[in-house]
C-alpha cells in the first residue's frame, strides 16, 4: 500500500504562475482535500514590472476557486505595485522572514510552498540560517530555484533539533 500523503496544507504566492504550479503539481493532494491557502507574503518581487502585479482577489477567486484567499490576502489589489518603483531586496528579506514566522506559527508539520524564484532566493539568502544538506545527490539550498523546481526542507526555529 502507499503511504499517505503527509502534506497538511498548500500555501501559494496569490500571484497566478505559482497558484498554477501548485495547483498542477499537487493536484491529486489538492483532489483528497488539503486545502490551498494563498498568502501576500510569498508574492514575487513587486513594483515596475506587470508581469509581477496581482489581479485583484475578486478575479483571482473566480479563477481559482479552490484556493482560499482569506487568511494571507487582506486587500482587493496588489499592495506591492507601484508603477515607478522595484521593491528593494531588504523590504523583501524582510518579507520573507515574515512569511517564516508565520508558517512556523501555523499549527502543520508539512507544508507545501509554492512561491517564485527571486522570493525564495532571498528567503534562503537573507531572511533564514541554511544549514546545507550534505551527500552527492544534495541540492544547494543557496542557489537559484528554477522553475517548477521542488526543493524539501525542515524549517525550524534556531535553537531546536525537530
Amino acid at each position: 500500500p502507499l503511504a499517505a500523503d503527509p502534506r497538511e496544507v498548500i500555501i501559494v504566492s496569490p500571484m497566478r504562475r505559482a497558484t498554477q504550479t501548485a495547483l498542477i503539481g499537487f493536484e491529486r493532494a489538492v483532489a483528497k482535500g488539503v486545502p490551498v491557502l494563498a498568502h501576500e507574503l510569498c508574492h514575487e518581487t513587486g513594483g515596475k514590472h506587470t508581469c509581477d502585479k496581482r489581479k485583484s482577489v475578486t478575479d483571482l477567486k473566480a479563477e481559482f476557486p479552490q484556493v482560499d484567499y482569506s487568511q494571507g490576502v487582506e486587500s482587493e489589489e496588489d499592495p506591492y505595485w507601484d508603477a515607478e518603483v522595484r521593491e528593494t531586496r531588504e523590504s523583501l528579506a524582510e518579507r520573507g522572514a515574515k512569511f517564516v514566522c508565520w508558517l512556523l506559527a501555523r499549527p502543520e508539520r508539512h507544508i507545501v510552498v509554492a512561491a517564485h524564484s527571486a522570493m525564495l532566493m532571498t528567503l534562503f539568502n537573507a531572511a533564514v540560517e541554511v544549514e546545507q544538506p550534505e551527500g552527492e545527490d544534495a541540492v544547494d539550498l543557496l542557489s537559484w530555484f528554477d522553475t517548477g523546481e521542488m526543493r524539501t526542507t525542515l524549517v525550524a526555529p534556531l535553537g531546536t533539533s525537530e
